[in-house]
């Protein structure tokens, strides 16, 4: 029986959709369940991320009076979101707990997140094509697009990079809104993205927008403002076969 189940819980507060700055938060626990030697811990809210979208989850611990877990990943299953660790000592069902994200990997990932947006634009201007973004990845210390594009970015790299670092400069603000989703696909649309990807049941749509540079559906945790990424460094590029091209870089602290 699946923690939602068997306590008929209702959907998280998810805290860092308002503020991704969050780093320590209150909440009550609802539910611990031990699986194989794993505690599955559900809060009434969460400052955690979950994986999903590219992203990895957060990690920190969550406290109680008697108790502390170390979080090690976190999972949504049907709108629940599970903190995934084990637990020294007790939390009960009920208690007052304090949740700590582990800061600096969730502002690394942060960084390289609005990084990878401001990049997709980056890349498609310096090209002069309406590459298509057909994948994507991040880690503290890096992330990843995989771009539609018949020819090589080999050439283009230079001014990828320059443009790039351009926008991180003028340290552009970086908005978050939601629209209904016939809004958001004409908003977008004026980026050269879409929401296909989308599930259809999804009708409020969260646009992430780095100011008049590059706007898309995201529900990432990103940083306000693009001079906080640093400073853009590609690090690679490769051929992932049948017109897909890879470009690997960062957000290198100046």
């Amino acid at each position: 029986m699946t923690v939602e189940e068997k306590f008929q819980l209702q959907h998280t507060l998810l805290l860092y959709y308002e503020d991704a700055y969050i780093r320590e938060f209150t909440a009550k626990a609802l539910a611990i369940q031990k699986v194989a030697e794993q505690h599955r811990i559900v809060l009434d809210q969460t400052a955690f991320y979950p994986l999903g979208g590219g992203q990895p989850s957060d990690i920190g611990t969550i406290k109680g009076t008697n108790g502390i877990a170390a979080v090690k990943d976190v999972r949504v299953e049907n709108v629940i979101v599970i903190h995934l660790g084990d637990v020294k000592g007790s939390i009960a069902e009920g208690e007052a707990v304090v949740g700590n994200i582990d800061w600096n990997r969730r502002y690394a990932l942060m960084r390289n997140h609005t990084l990878a947006h401001l990049m997709a634009e980056a890349i498609r201007r310096a090209t002069g094509a309406s590459s298509e973004v057909v994948g994507s990845g991040l880690d503290m210390d890096k992330a990843r697009l995989d771009i539609a594009n018949q020819s090589s970015l080999g050439p283009f790299l230079p001014e990828i990079q320059k443009a790039a670092n351009s926008v991180i400069k003028e340290n552009r603000p970086v908005e978050i809104k939601t629209l209904q989703r016939n809004d958001a696909e004409e908003y977008v649309a004026r980026f050269h993205e879409n929401l296909k990807t989308l599930p259809p049941q999804v009708q409020n749509v969260r646009i992430i927008e780095v100011k008049d540079w590059h706007a898309c559906a995201c529900g990432g945790t990103h940083v306000k403002s693009t001079g906080e990424i640093g400073e853009a460094e590609i690090l690679r590029r490769m051929s992932k076969g049948k017109g897909v091209e890879r470009l690997e870089f960062r957000a290198k602290t100046s």
